[in-house]
């Protein structure tokens, strides 16, 4: 056995690189904020789509988000939203409603989740949408 830039290789050739799938999670994949003035007061409604990729069924998802002052790095509001009493099956999507108190550029922090096996995973998502 020999090594060839940095890989094992076998009978003198190189090994074949494998690529690193990416890790099957949860993740939210479709956002939109929208800001309406009603008689002189902001409402805000943050709406999007989340998909489990994982190979089981993903229970009591909570998406945490971050809303930016749009022309600065301002952070205006920090909250989450539950997909409450839903599953979203293997493969599946659904969509969820969060209510913010601001309007502006949104950052979706992390989605956690009861996975299948009744264990608690999350994903770090750190994804800005662009509106």
């Amino acid at each position: 056995m020999t090594t060839s830039v940095g890989f094992l290789s076998f009978e003198g050739k190189p090994a074949i690189a494998r690529r690193r799938e990416a890790p099957k999670v949860v993740r939210v994949t479709d956002v939109q904020l929208q800001s309406e003035n009603i008689a002189g007061v902001w409402y805000h409604r943050l709406t999007g789509r989340v998909r489990n990729e994982t190979a089981t069924p993903a229970r009591n998802v909570q998406i945490y988000y971050e809303i930016y002052d749009p022309t600065s790095k301002r952070l205006l509001e920090a909250g989450s939203t539950q997909l409450r009493n839903r599953v979203i099956n293997s493969e599946g999507e659904a969509e969820f409603l969060a209510t913010p108190n601001a309007g502006g550029r949104v950052k979706i922090t992390l989605v956690e989740w009861l996975s299948g096996d009744r264990e608690y995973r999350s994903f770090q998502q750190m994804q800005e949408f662009s509106q």
